[in-house]
């Protein structure tokens, strides 16, 4: 009897055991509910190497500097008004760099960072204008070209990752480059004209006045892109940006004149150096 008791207590026993620890296994831990989903992790350091297109289309306008330039050199044919209107040119080049930034992945979907980069370019551009020179009986033109040489830019980043290994992101900040300008007339005939001590003497078929620049011009830019991971370190990145810098000018004086007067000359007011980029790149990740 006393054993049957016993028996029956054991087992009862074990069946509350068995159930407290399927019941367990069945909890799964705190840790596991409450973990983070695994992502690709884009916080840290990265550089890369990047290449692409920019184009534009600016203008250029033209001031006379004194007296002889201002009464001399006009837009039409024996005409009064002096110097051509407004030209517009297109401006256009390919270009090569790099870049060096910091992400910081805040959430895992959200990311920001900064990034810097540098641009080895050859964005050319020519203003071809007819113009009369006072006394020639054909029109005369005046070349303007004008170069991007080189840029760069300091931006913020702020993106988005829709899935683990690709980054959206829109991207604002500062912009400098350096850009030369030429301004060349080349009459048509030989003339020669002074006024207020000013004055110039040209020959036909040949330059009359000429001038340049190299100035560094700041500014802005803005844009956006997508960067995809291809491995943990290695991503690809595509990019449109606009870049807006200051406007330049130059000088043009004359290369020949009377004996007595001051070398006539005029200037050549561009437009801001602005244009619009397309670039892809490959950036390393550690």
């Amino acid at each position: 009897m006393n054993k049957n008791i016993l028996r029956i207590a054991a087992f009862c026993a074990l069946g509350i055991a068995s159930s407290a620890v399927a019941e367990e296994m069945a909890t799964p831990p705190s840790s596991f509910v409450t973990a983070r989903v695994p992502y690709l992790a884009w916080s840290g350091l990265y550089f890369g190497i990047n290449g692409g297109y920019a184009w534009s289309n600016p203008s250029v306008s033209y001031a006379g500097n004194d007296p002889a330039s201002r009464a001399g050199i006009c837009a039409a044919p024996f005409g009064k008004t002096c110097f051509p209107a407004s030209t517009d040119f297109n401006r256009d080049g390919g270009l090569f760099g790099g870049q060096i930034g910091y992400n910081w992945q805040f959430t895992s979907l959200w990311l920001a960072g900064v990034e810097a980069d540098y641009q080895w370019s050859d964005l050319t551009g020519t203003a071809n204008s007819p113009i009369q020179v006072s006394g020639a009986k054909s029109l005369s033109a005046i070349a303007a070209t004008e170069t991007v040489h080189s840029f760069g830019t300091f931006r913020a980043r702020l993106g988005a990752l829709p899935f683990q290994s690709l980054l959206l992101y829109g991207t604002a900040g500062l912009a400098v480059g350096q850009v030369s300008e030429n301004l060349t007339l080349t009459s048509a005939s030989t003339i020669g004209s002074t006024a207020g001590g000013y004055g110039y003497s040209c020959t036909a078929g040949n330059s009359c006045f000429a001038g340049s620049a190299s100035q560094t011009r700041v500014g802005w830019t803005a844009g956006a892109g997508a960067e995809l991971a291809i491995t943990s370190n290695l991503t690809l990145k595509g990019e449109a940006l606009y870049v807006h810098l200051e406007a330049p000018s130059a000088t043009a004086t004359a290369l020949n004149t009377t004996i007595g007067t001051v070398p006539s000359s005029f200037t050549g007011n561009f437009s801001d150096v602005y244009f619009f980029v397309a670039r892809g790149g490959l950036n390393y990740r550690f």
